[in-house]
């Protein structure tokens, strides 16, 4: 069912409490060191569409902590950021089996999920993720989920594209729109080429995905940076064909763009379920649970659902959906079904990633 949905705005979320659950107060936790933390900034090494600036002007103003965004693309250079660069960060985001790498190499610091009172609002799934767990401690706060998927422009593309072979048609030349994730990129690439393990390809495995690439390199008109770039190519007619999250289709139409479609290739996919991290070097730890208590409560989860598409871990923030009239909106991107989670192959270090990267660059030039 096709529906006009608007955005939530101020004043809905301030009737949701906002304000009330920014002016949360919460005692130091014991894994913490005792430091002052007003005035404190956070670095944050992360996604755009894990913040918004208001979000985060907004929690300065009631904690007197001002996060700091930096942006990345791939959890690859994410990783390697946090091992060069020590102290630089504070928190870094994560997807699903790139947090226990972090965590066993010693970048970051595990911590008690309930010393965060917002955790509460999450759904039960979402504390007890398996791969996250470090005996009573938990790796990562729990932000969204979803899975990887081809959106399509069917004006231009007339024939549904159930299959990632179907991308390499000539005439899609310069039309498709994808981010610079590359070892992602290369594990799309093995889900084509049938690698029943995208992530742990054998050396004759990593050739056909790099032959794949090869032939999808010509229809490529641009590796993004962040996601929303891959939105604003196909509202404004530059792509016909997106490969992206959950959601898109309705953040396209928010920007004015054409109804886009959905397909899910026969060959599979892979998905993500990503985190927020405290880096273990920080000099700042006693900050991450009042700042994440402030950043991850109910109405701005809602407000970034709008904005973002992809269904996040906070249940409290889908009933706020579903009282503001966005429920259907909110039930097509599976927000309801965080169960669904678990069903997808998640991304993760591949098992050789030097040799994904090589691959991939040989393809797309370093």
């Amino acid at each position: 069912m096709s529906i006009t949905e608007g955005r939530l705005n101020r004043a809905d979320f301030l009737k949701a409490g906002a304000a009330g659950a920014l002016s949360l107060t919460l005692a130091r936790p014991a894994f913490a060191r005792t430091i002052r933390i007003d005035g404190t900034t956070l670095n944050m090494l992360t996604w755009s569409d894990h913040y918004a600036n208001d979000q985060l002007k907004a929690v300065s103003k009631a904690t007197q902590i001002q996060g700091r965004p930096t942006l990345f693309s791939d959890n690859a250079d994410a990783y390697l950021k946090i091992k060069q660069t020590g102290s630089q960060f504070d928190i870094v985001s994560g997807d699903a089996l790139w947090v226990p790498k972090y965590h066993k190499d010693g970048l970051t610091t595990s911590f008690p999920l309930s010393e965060l009172t917002v955790s509460k609002q999450l759904y039960s799934i979402a504390r007890n993720f398996p791969f996250w767990k470090d005996g009573s401690n938990y790796m990562g706060y729990p932000f969204s989920w979803s899975t990887v998927q081809i959106y399509y422009n069917p004006k231009y593309v007339t024939t549904k594209p159930d299959s990632w072979h179907a991308l390499l048609d000539a005439k899609y030349k310069g039309k498709i729109s994808l981010e610079n994730i590359p070892t992602d990129v290369m594990a799309v690439a093995a889900r084509a080429t049938g690698a029943k393990e995208p992530y742990s390809m054998t050396t004759s495995q990593i050739a056909s995905a790099k032959a794949f690439l090869k032939q999808l390199k010509p229809n490529v008109l641009k590796l993004a940076s962040q996601n929303n770039e891959v939105v604003r190519a196909l509202a404004d007619g530059s792509a016909w064909i997106g490969i992206t999250n959950l959601g898109t289709d309705d953040r396209v139409k928010d920007a004015g763009g054409p109804v886009v479609k959905t397909a899910y290739p026969k060959e599979g996919t892979i998905g993500f379920i990503d985190s927020e991290q405290i880096v273990k070097a920080s000099h700042n730890q006693d900050a991450f649970v009042k700042f994440e208590n402030a950043m991850q409560q109910a109405p701005w989860i809602a407000q970034n659902f709008i904005t973002n598409g992809r269904p996040l871990f906070n249940e409290k923030a889908y009933k706020i959906l579903v009282n503001g009239g966005h429920g259907d909106r909110a039930r097509r991107q599976y927000y309801n079904k965080p169960e669904n989670a678990l069903k997808m192959t998640i991304k993760g270090p591949a098992g050789d990633e030097q040799a994904y990267v090589d691959a991939f660059n040989e393809v797309f030039g370093a």
